[in-house]
């Protein structure tokens, strides 16, 4: 079975609790990038999968200006920032595991799901 590659954005609680879960099923998921503001956040992710200094990113707008490097984007970022990020990861063709909540209104969620 083929490795399922991942980028996580937002690595607070509950994107490392997604980053432990990857790496506890290594055989099934790659985990190749983090985004977040938080250094030691990212320090934490980039140590449990073993990329290197360069897939770490310091925010979901610099991960997601480069080319796509990845099968799936986990979006565990601030609530507000959800719908932003969900709409340039499918611009970029990446399948999403996304927190809840999916947008802030109804309108947005709409949109992501187009």
């Amino acid at each position: 079975m083929k490795k399922i590659s991942v980028i996580i954005i937002g690595a607070g609680d509950r994107g490392n609790s997604y980053s432990k879960h990857m790496a506890d099923m290594a055989d099934r998921y790659d985990v190749v990038a983090v985004a977040d503001p938080v250094a030691v956040r990212r320090k934490r992710i980039q140590s449990r999968h073993g990329f290197a200094d360069s897939a770490c990113f310091s925010g979901w707008e610099e991960i997601l200006k480069q080319p796509k490097m990845a099968d799936v984007a986990v979006i565990a970022t601030m609530d507000d920032q959800h719908y932003e990020t969900a709409l340039k990861a499918i611009d970029l063709g990446y399948h999403l595991l996304l927190e809840k909540p999916v947008a802030q209104t109804a309108k947005e969620c709409v949109e992501i799901a187009k």
